[in-house]
């Protein structure tokens, strides 16, 4: 009777082949995906038909953009970003305040040399610089929500403070 030799991994082990895969873009198939996405928010944007999902998932897409180039992946400076940040952020207020999409001729020809780096990123960047980014993304955001809910919490008075002073 034969006796396989494979020898059998703990399933805590990373196979080789997923290990690998981190060292590779992302396949094809799913970064054109993400990038479909992308740039269906983008157009709506651009149309002028925008929303605050079109503008947070933006803010979003340049946060990304902007990480991986600060890990090297990048092909536009760093104050392109900032600088197109402030923009989008600009007219995310005056959608809160107004809410009507004012996204200025300068912010959509930046949105569109942006969305193009995120399209290039993807196809090109390895895997683990994109999860790295990712997290770093998810980090951010986790942050900037329980500081909201914070400020929320203490805007709010305290019940048994209103009922003393009666």
């Amino acid at each position: 009777m034969p006796v396989s030799k494979r020898s059998t991994r703990s399933r805590g082990t990373p196979q080789p082949h997923r290990t690998r895969r981190l060292f590779l873009p992302l396949a094809r198939s799913d970064a054109e995906k993400v990038i479909l996405r992308c740039r269906l928010e983008f157009e709506a944007i651009r149309q002028g038909r925008a929303d605050r999902a079109n503008l947070d998932q933006m803010a979003s897409t340049l946060l990304l953009i902007r990480y991986l180039t600060e890990a090297g992946h990048g092909l536009l400076p760093l104050p392109f970003f900032y600088e197109t940040e402030l923009m989008l952020f600009d007219a995310m207020e005056v959608y809160m305040r107004d809410g009507t999409p004012v996204v200025p001729g300068p912010l959509v020809e930046r949105l569109v040399a942006a969305v193009n780096e995120y399209d290039r990123q993807l196809r090109e960047t390895r895997l683990q610089a994109v999860i790295d980014a990712s997290r770093k993304l998810d980090a951010y955001i986790a942050r900037i929500k329980a500081s909201l809910a914070e400020r929320t919490s203490s805007a709010e008075p305290d019940p048994e403070e209103t009922d003393a002073g009666d």
